[in-house]
């Protein structure tokens, strides 16, 4: 069963068609606990944006991007909702400032430094988590040593209730932890890329798209601007309520 599932995972002639829906499933057929690349990939993201704070108008914004999945159309959307436009600035204007206050969102727009890597995606890549985070080594022998420890420590804490008198079986639980710690550790320290990492990225160029839904107060409508990382800040904009992009 492993050998059919990495086959499909990572055979040339249909990777290109492999969505991140799929991954989960063919994940889950491998591993019943495994995590979901696209539930983890947007709690993830929805957390990062919740500790960020950001002033605009001489206010301070925070939790100002939201991120969402839409299974209909095959997107993952980070999307900020929704700023009141009261004056007559231009609302490709309007939106391309807002975007620039974020230059970690802005620098994803620009293709020259595309291969930077976007931390509020990082929960995608689901083999560099453990237990619900992403694990950062320095290549410092010590410090990475202390880390792991600290991991594990964690672990038992948060999972006290599957510990037991019996001292042999508590010790196989902990020994399975710290394989998949290590693995991870390796991982990092080598800077090596997994199959799985490439498709995951293959798939996150094809559908991350970014959106700003704005109330024009002057003329009482409501849009939304769009990018497409790659494609530069100059958004594409279309009259769009959040009613309408909320059920996708």
């Amino acid at each position: 069963m492993k050998f059919l599932i990495f086959f499909l995972l990572f055979s040339s002639s249909i990777v290109v068609e492999i969505t991140l829906e799929d991954l989960d499933y063919i994940r889950l057929l491998s591993d019943k606990d495994s995590k979901s690349i696209i539930l983890n990939g947007t709690e993830f993201c929805n957390d990062y944006f919740s500790k960020k704070v950001i002033s605009f108008d001489n206010k301070n914004f925070k939790n100002i991007f939201l991120c969402k999945f839409s299974k209909k159309r095959d997107r993952f959307y980070i999307y900020m909702l929704s700023v009141q436009k009261k004056d007559t600035k231009n609302l490709k204007n309007f939106c391309t400032e807002i975007l620039n206050k974020w230059p970690n969102v802005s620098n994803h727009m620009n293709l020259k430094i595309s291969y930077q890597n976007k931390e509020y995606l990082s929960g995608f890549f689901i083999d560099n988590f453990y237990n619900d985070k992403v694990l950062n080594f320095s290549k410092n022998f010590e410090k990475d040593q202390r880390i792991i420890k600290n991991e594990i420590d964690n672990f038992i804490i948060k999972n006290k209730e599957n510990f037991t008198k019996n001292n042999q079986l508590n010790n196989e639980i902990i020994k399975k932890e710290l394989i998949k710690i290590k693995k991870i550790y390796n991982k990092v320290i080598s800077q090596k890329i997994s199959n799985l990492d490439i498709v995951i990225d293959q798939q996150l160029k094809k559908i991350v798209r970014y959106k700003i839904f704005v109330n024009d107060v002057q003329s009482f409508k409501s849009y939304s601007c769009n990018w497409k990382p790659g494609k530069g800040v100059v958004p594409y904009v279309k009259k769009e309520k959040f009613s309408e992009f909320e059920n996708i």
